[in-house]
């Protein structure tokens, strides 16, 4: 599994399908399709994932997340709970990642794993 994060609009999403081949079909966007797709976008949006029955149907697949742990704290205890599991999630997922990288600026950051090579 790789687990690719940066902010909003970075070009988390381009990087990967330039990177891999893919194309857009090939972009899971809910849980239930990532369990057959290669990529699947928008990981933020699912913080109480299942990730053991998710890697378990699907072991390669690559989770992009939007980073939202950083700016202003929300007033919101709702939106603070939510940006902590988001944050508690990709914590877990980076520690059993093969490689993780941050885009910032459409530019890669490798945080974890060998930059060189994408599967």
């Amino acid at each position: 599994m790789i687990l690719i994060i940066g902010g909003a609009a970075q070009g988390k999403l381009d990087y990967v399908l330039q990177q891999t081949g893919y194309s857009p079909d090939q972009v899971a966007h809910t849980p239930e399709e990532a369990q057959t797709l290669p990529i699947f976008d928008g990981l933020e949006l699912w913080p109480d994932l299942d990730e053991e029955a998710l890697l378990s149907a699907n072991p390669d697949i690559i989770l992009i997340c939007d980073e939202v742990g950083c700016g202003v704290v929300p007033m919101d205890p709702a939106q603070r709970t939510w940006r902590e599991q988001v944050g508690r999630l990709c914590c877990r997922l980076a520690k059993r990642a093969q490689r993780v990288e941050r885009i910032f600026c459409g530019l890669p950051m490798t945080l974890k794993g060998d930059p060189s090579t994408w599967n």
